[in-house]
């Protein structure tokens, strides 16, 4: 790392961290740092990392004392700061005037990072700036056991708060619910509440369609808050596992001007930095997309823009590193980004367009999977994430219905 211009120091174990490591390599042929909890497959005997593990690293005092010793192993370097989780990115975002002193940080400050990451919050930003979302209502530990819907069963619901929810314990526990019925809601907002988790709950309606329904846009927008990148993802395939529902497993880019063009005005006008993430699904009923969430960093399968022709963490770069103006620029381009194997998708995928689409793009070796990086080859890895990927097979004949 003595020979590197710069050095990205990414916070998380996960496949985002791999992903972003990946792209850093493939760009510029650096090392990066990963900074965690603990070890993931997705990060386990890589040459392209540098791993530093430490089990209390997600409160205050370690994390900030972790990163002041890192960066003065490296006092002439210039530290790229990059969250790949929630956790991370409010850490840093919280003890943004003390790491600015060592690191480049792609972040907004807290109150807007308020206004987005708290759902409640998020969905009056939406409605302040005409983003259609689905109907919702704001459950809170007051009033869990009286509130009454104003729409039809199912509905979703899922903590406003995500970063407390994880630290919560309880049996049953998924990133996000669907209950079918008045039973059901009921039995969800009960075992919620039975935990330490007692912030506020969202009810959503649920938008009818299948995995293909949904979308990715992913966008960096600079620190003079000019968007110079945005890549709209539809997804084949998403997790079904109580854990990782929303994550994605299988994607091919699209694109959507007006779409692009409606989120780019709203990321301008807030006076965004850095990378946003927004998950969508749309709605055959009204002919539009349903706006979910946005991460304010870049998602787990971000790295889709990176295999498809243009790499993720070029456009940061540049802006934080070079401090070089870009124009926008846009992904069109069809390749397969996907975690799972062929079979997977050929079974599951439920769109037959968009099932023929992803046979063509084997045929013509557009298909990637992010974790078997040919230049971070190794037995062990090779053997882990090969073992990993065949695995999704188990996962998807239990949980896919």
């Amino acid at each position: 790392m003595e020979n590197q211009e710069f050095i990205p120091i990414l916070l998380g174990s996960d496949r985002n961290v791999y992903g972003m490591a990946v792209a850093f390599h493939e760009e510029y042929k650096i090392k990066s740092i990963a900074v965690g909890k603990k070890d993931y497959l997705e990060t386990k005997y890589s040459k392209i990392l540098e791993i530093y593990r430490d089990l209390n690293i997600e409160t205050k005092e370690v994390f900030l004392k972790t990163l002041k010793e890192l960066a003065k192993k490296y006092p002439k370097k210039k530290l790229l700061l990059i969250a790949c989780s929630d956790i991370y990115m409010r850490l840093i975002i919280e003890n943004k005037k003390e790491l600015e002193k060592y690191f480049l940080i792609p972040y907004i400050d807290k109150p807007l990072m308020e206004k987005l990451v708290l759902k409640e919050e998020f969905y009056k930003t939406c409605a302040e700036y005409n983003l259609d979302f689905p109907r919702t209502l704001i459950c809170d530990y007051q009033n869990y056991k009286q509130i009454k819907l104003d729409f039809e069963f199912p509905v979703i619901l899922k903590p406003s708060d995500s970063v407390s929810y994880w630290k919560a314990d309880f049996v049953g526990k998924k990133k996000i619910f669907i209950a079918y019925n008045e039973e059901e809601f009921k039995d969800i907002l009960n075992r919620i509440y039975a935990s330490s988790y007692k912030k506020n709950i969202i009810i959503q309606e649920y938008i009818e369609g299948d995995d293909t329904s949904l979308r990715v846009l992913n966008a960096y927008v600079d620190k003079n808050h000019k968007v110079t990148f945005m890549a709209l993802g539809q997804i084949l395939l998403e997790e079904k596992t109580p854990a990782s529902i929303g994550d994605y497993d299988a994607i091919i880019p699209t694109f959507d001007e007006k779409l692009f063009a409606k989120m780019k005005d709203f990321l301008e006008e807030i006076k965004f930095v850095g990378y946003a993430n927004f998950d969508f699904k749309y709605d055959a009923k009204n002919n539009n997309y349903k706006l979910f969430e946005i991460n304010i960093r870049q998602g787990r399968s971000s790295s889709f823009t990176t295999v498809s022709g243009k790499n993720i963490v070029k456009y940061l770069v540049d802006d934080f590193i070079y401090d070089k103006k870009r124009e926008i620029e846009y992904l069109d381009n069809k390749f397969l980004w996907t975690i799972v194997p062929k079979g997977i998708i050929m079974k599951y995928t439920k769109n037959k367009e968009l099932k023929e689409l992803a046979k063509k793009l084997y045929h013509e070796k557009k298909v990637r999977n992010i974790l078997l990086y040919k230049e971070d080859f190794t037995f062990k890895r090779y053997f882990l994430v090969t073992l990993k990927t065949y695995n999704y097979y188990r996962k998807y004949k239990k949980y896919y219905k």
